[in-house]
């Protein structure tokens, strides 16, 4: 499994709030196998969507599935999120992988290469404290003013209706009353990723939105970046069943080509928040 991504310093609890999840028209897309994908009998064509400078990889994620469903693709394999990165003047793609969780497969690399994958400066684990804005709710009680009507038990002689009255008390009950809270966590994310001001993905940011999803991302790996290659951060998948990538991405603008980022010998030790 990938590193954590998030180590929490401080630790909110919240009860009573829920975020509602994604509705969506028609089946869902099914983050699949390569085998599982290739028995559904639909031809495989591939999907991409290039990304800037500060993404949230939760959202990216979610975005890419959206797409993938607005062609009417049924099922998505291969999927990872790819980086421009460049170490000692060497252009790299650097890559993780998301699949259906399970035993992780070994990774397959497209290009072979005698340089050992821990020995590339951007594999490297950068940790930054970062401010993080979280939903706090608590239970609490509430006293209420109430005022009632009441008519006396006792019958008038003349027959009339009983006398009315009014009665004035206070009650307590409990109400969940929801807020916002900013507290500091430690971000540690692969020095590639830091370049780029990237948040990694959080699993659980993606099954709220789509419960059916059961997934783990895998190690990173950097390779030399293929010249035929396009030189943009992405998400790319082979997706299967649906009308191709144009009806996914028709809408999309697309973006210019990215410099890899030049990586230091060293991750730099200084904090910019």
């Amino acid at each position: 499994m990938r590193r954590s991504s998030l180590t929490l310093l401080l630790l909110l609890s919240a009860t009573g709030c829920s975020r509602s999840t994604l509705v969506r028209q028609g089946p869902p897309v099914i983050v699949a196998t390569p085998e599982l994908a290739k028995e559904s009998g639909f031809a495989p064509w591939a999907i991409s969507m290039p990304f800037g400078h500060a993404q949230d990889g939760s959202a990216l994620v979610l975005k890419f599935l959206e797409r993938a469903e607005a062609s009417g693709a049924r099922y998505i394999s291969n999927v990872q999120v790819v980086f421009m990165a460049n170490d000692a003047g060497t252009e790299l793609e650097c890559r993780t992988q998301l699949m259906p969780e399970g035993p992780l497969p070994p990774w397959k690399a497209l290009v072979r290469t005698a340089m050992a994958a821990g020995e590339y400066a951007p594999l490297q684990l950068v940790s930054r404290p970062m401010p993080f804005v979280m939903t706090v709710c608590q239970q609490v009680m509430v006293n209420q003013t109430v005022t009632q009507a009441v008519r006396s038990g006792v019958i008038p002689s003349n027959g009339g209706s009983n006398a009315l009255s009014s009665r004035t008390f206070t009650e307590s009950r409990p109400e969940t009353r929801c807020g916002t809270a900013t507290v500091t966590r430690t971000l540690t994310r692969y020095a590639f990723e830091d370049a780029v001001n990237y948040m990694p993905p959080r699993i659980e940011r993606i099954v709220e939105s789509r419960p059916e999803l059961n997934l783990q991302e895998s190690v990173a790996e950097c390779l030399p970046r293929d010249p035929r290659a396009p030189r943009t951060n992405r998400i790319e998948a082979l997706a299967y069943g649906g009308s191709g990538p144009r009806a996914a991405f028709l809408e999309l603008p697309a973006l210019a080509p990215v410099e890899a980022p030049v990586e230091a010998s060293e991750p730099s030790s200084r904090v910019d928040l």
